[in-house]
């Protein structure tokens, strides 16, 4: 496993070294410097931060909610759910209407789990998942100020089940397809 990650750490670091500089004759993508989005859908209120320079960004996203609690046997119950994503995007290539993107991140996940059986009162336990993300993103611009965005890479992932149980690792490959794309709306700033 430790050989796989390296590997996979230096392939990263070698195909960053032998990418290409922008050519000065190609614009890079104009756009302001925050916009309001998501990258993740497991945190869909989130902003992108440009700065200076607009090379280097940083993305927050927050997610959360609660549902009935009912499929357990508790009909007037709720259940909660919340999610962090943060990620640096570092442009690594710019054309006139887009970005390659390099996005190291972090993904918390953390949802209530009823340890308990109807008709005893409810009790929860948090189930929780971190993800440590390495991924390249592509932003495309569709219009002035307006971007949507997929990605695709490499996770470290760590869930820790509700109650005793011991966590449980993993690395695994993802893709985001078509239902989880991103998009940001750049409204503050100017470049």
């Amino acid at each position: 496993m430790k050989k796989l990650l390296i590997a996979a750490t230096a392939t990263l670091l070698t195909s960053l070294a032998l990418t290409p500089a922008v050519h000065a004759d190609a614009p890079d993508a104009q756009h302001g410097s925050i916009g309001l989005g998501f990258h993740n859908v497991a945190a869909p209120v989130g902003v992108r931060w440009w700065l200076s320079g607009q090379k280097v960004g940083i993305d927050l996203g927050i997610g959360f909610g609660n549902e009935s609690a009912i499929d357990f046997g508790y009909p007037d119950e709720k259940i909660s759910h919340w999610a962090l994503d943060a990620g640096v995007p570092f442009v690594i290539h710019s054309w006139d209407r887009a970005h390659v993107i390099l996005r190291p991140g972090l993904l918390y996940k953390s949802q209530e789990v009823p340890v308990t059986a109807f008709p005893t009162p409810l009790d929860t336990e948090n189930a929780t998942d971190l993800s440590i993300l390495g991924e390249i993103e592509a932003e495309i611009f569709i219009v002035d100020n307006v971007s949507v965005s997929a990605s695709h890479g490499i996770a470290f992932e760590s869930f820790n089940p509700p109650g005793p149980g011991d966590s449980q690792s993993s690395f695994t490959t993802f893709g985001n397809n078509f239902t989880q794309v991103g998009f940001h709306v750049y409204f503050l700033g100017s470049r």
